[in-house]
């Protein structure tokens, strides 16, 4: 990685040099060279900038930033009241599989909300498991199952019963989310 910002670097100085190199001819004289260094620092900061935000992943603006209570869950904007909506639904039609999804969504915005987890596209559930044990380790025992039942409802054709829905309870109502969907 830093190789290739190194030769980044060097590109970008390469190229400023045949530019002023051009513009001042070949002896490149004294206001060249300032000229030269300045834009190569602007530039040279504009690339770290860009490869910060790059690795850290983050959403220049978040829903929750933009005040309309949307969140990103999974690259996804949702909406709190619409997930409550959806997980009561399908609880009531006995549709697990669609309960756990709606329901482990509901759970993350409310691991957000309190803080335990940063907003965040392109989150995993390890990411946010990794979060919940570093700020609240007490909550893995209720957010491990509750994680694994929505990562077999989403990813898989296995089985999805109502425990896996009863796990995402224990978890909703441990965020204070008490009687989510019931």
């Amino acid at each position: 990685f830093g190789r290739t910002v190194d030769r980044v670097i060097e590109e970008i100085g390469d190229l400023l040099g045949r530019i002023f190199g051009a513009i001042f001819g070949g002896s490149g004289g004294g206001a060249g060279n300032v000229l030269a260094v300045i834009l190569l620092v602007i530039a040279a900061v504009v690339l770290i900038l860009a490869i910060y935000k790059a690795i850290m992943g983050r959403v220049p603006t978040t829903a929750e930033e933009e005040g309309d209570g949307t969140r990103i869950v999974f690259d996804e904007i949702v909406e709190p009241e619409a997930l409550l909506a959806e997980l009561t639904r399908h609880r009531a039609a006995g549709d697990w599989r669609a309960a756990v999804v709606a329901g482990f969504r509901l759970s993350v915005v409310g691991l957000i909300d309190q803080n335990i987890a940063r907003e965040v596209a392109g989150a995993t559930t390890g990411d946010f498991a990794t979060a919940v044990g570093r700020r609240r380790p007490q909550l893995l025992e209720l957010y491990m199952p509750a994680s694994t039942a929505f990562e077999r409802a989403f990813y898989s054709d296995l089985d999805v019963v109502q425990e896996d829905v009863e796990a995402i309870d224990r978890l909703l109502g441990s965020l204070s989310m008490v009687g989510a969907g019931t």
